[in-house]
């Protein structure tokens, strides 16, 4: 098939998964173009919500089938509004498709209606090919998933815990040094420090294993207090924090830590930034540290997601916050810095497209993926109910099979152990419908 996929040929961010997608269908014997009309189908890779509006644009420009990739197709029902055919999952399965009429029909393509696709989680991992996004840098798939199972995070439940082989990124890493590339090695953690100068890492992980000077480390840290992490996310304590600053003082190692705002208490975060001051004061790290914050969005797949009407504006963190704590943690070494979360208005715009299952529900919060201003928090608060994206029902991932199917509301699979919500009650009472 004569397949248009014009990221492929015009952009450069996020070239690695453009490329493995093109590498797989060449390989295949299909052939690519930049021209939306003299093909059999128009490609459109998603990463994430921020280009939904890409999407739209797209559709609006070529008549030919459109079908959506990338790790957003996960989000079917949104994307199908503006596409004719979402494939779910990895792309080698799509790549051995004959016939239009064929990848379709695949079980891993939604094409609207009832039955729910069943994700492709083949991956041929002999055919990743080392990328080449600039003059000196270049990319190497090395993982996909991740072995933690946070309450939180979407790709945890989506896609199973597959790795490349070492033999394979140790090769890859031999290209690169032999075409005088910095290497970096993508995967969500690495247990044994081998991903080259920049991998993300459990922290766990991070204090078991030996790290190159010089090299950055990202590790999740993600809630404020023992409790939230034990409950939300990865159970890790306090005396795990300080280990890691002291380990990457010791080493010259820069860390980046993410965080996730909108959990916990704001007096939780402020008591946190006390004790990482105390860390930072005490062991004086002469790489960087970063703190990094999002504020949590409620995803479909996630056991977080059955609490989504307890979503509360007044924990969402915003930038006054982290220029105080950037403030706090710089009084104590001058190696820091503290990322700003986006603001709820932000996050809520990106929950009502992903759980869109209308075009008048993706078109009445798509304008807030570039200007979320244009509501107040409350106003923003009081549309999530309002507009009824909240509805969508959970989805549930069979990770052995890939098949998708709906949870009813009150079912459990095990997976959302974070009952008790820090500092107690149940988030703010939903708005009157009427």
């Amino acid at each position: 098939m004569v397949f248009a996929f014009p990221q492929f040929f015009t952009q450069r961010t996020r070239f690695l998964a453009y490329t493995v997608v093109a590498t797989a269908l060449q390989r295949a014997g299909h052939t690519l173009t930049e021209d939306l009309e003299r093909c059999d189908a128009v490609l459109f890779s998603m990463c994430d919500v921020m280009e939904y509006p890409q999407l739209v644009r797209l559709r609006r420009s070529t008549g030919r089938p459109l079908i959506v990739g990338g790790s957003y197709a996960y989000h079917f029902r949104s994307a199908i509004l503006y596409a004719d055919g979402v494939w779910v999952g990895e792309c080698y399965e799509m790549a051995a498709c004959r016939t239009l009429e064929e990848l379709l029909g695949h079980p891993s393509c939604y094409t609207g209606g009832p039955d729910l696709p069943r994700a492709s989680t083949l991956i041929r991992w002999e055919e990743v090919p080392v990328c080449q996004t600039a003059p000196h840098k270049a990319y190497y798939w090395g993982g996909q998933g991740c072995k933690g199972k946070c309450s939180f995070c979407v790709t945890s439940w989506t896609h199973p815990h597959q790795v490349n082989s070492r033999a394979r990124i140790q090769a890859a890493k031999a290209e690169a040094a032999r075409r005088g590339l910095h290497l970096m090695v993508c995967s969500n953690e690495y247990d044994d420090g081998g991903g080259g100068r920049t991998q993300d890492m459990l922290l766990r992980d991070y204090l078991q294993v030996p790290i190159r000077r010089g090299c950055w480390v990202r590790v999740g840290v993600e809630f404020a207090t023992e409790l939230s992490r034990r409950q939300a996310g990865k159970p890790i304590s306090d005396r795990e924090m300080e280990a890691a600053i002291e380990k990457a003082a010791r080493e010259r190692v820069s860390l980046r830590m993410f965080h996730i705002g909108g959990w916990d208490l704001r007096e939780d975060w402020e008591a946190y930034i006390d004790r990482l001051a105390g860390y930072l004061d005490h062991y004086r790290p002469g790489s960087m540290v970063h703190l990094m914050y999002n504020n949590l969005q409620y995803q479909q797949y996630t056991p977080l997601y059955r609490r989504r009407r307890e979503i509360d504006p007044e924990r969402y963190l915003t930038i006054q916050d982290t220029r105080r704590w950037f403030d706090r943690l710089r009084a104590a070494t001058p190696h820091v810095l503290v990322g700003a979360p986006s603001p709820f208005q932000h996050v809520a715009a990106r929950m009502g497209v992903e759980l869109a299952r209308t075009r008048e529900q993706a078109d009445f919060w798509r304008p807030g993926l570039r200007d979320s201003r244009r509501w107040t928090v409350q106003e923003a608060y009081d549309a999530l109910f309002a507009t009824g994206v909240l509805d969508a029902p959970p989805l549930r991932l069979d990770l052995s099979t890939g098949q998708i199917t709906e949870e009813r509301e009150g079912e459990s699979d095990g997976g959302d152990e974070a009952a008790d919500r820090p500092g107690g009650g149940q988030g703010r009472e939903a708005p009157d419908a009427g």
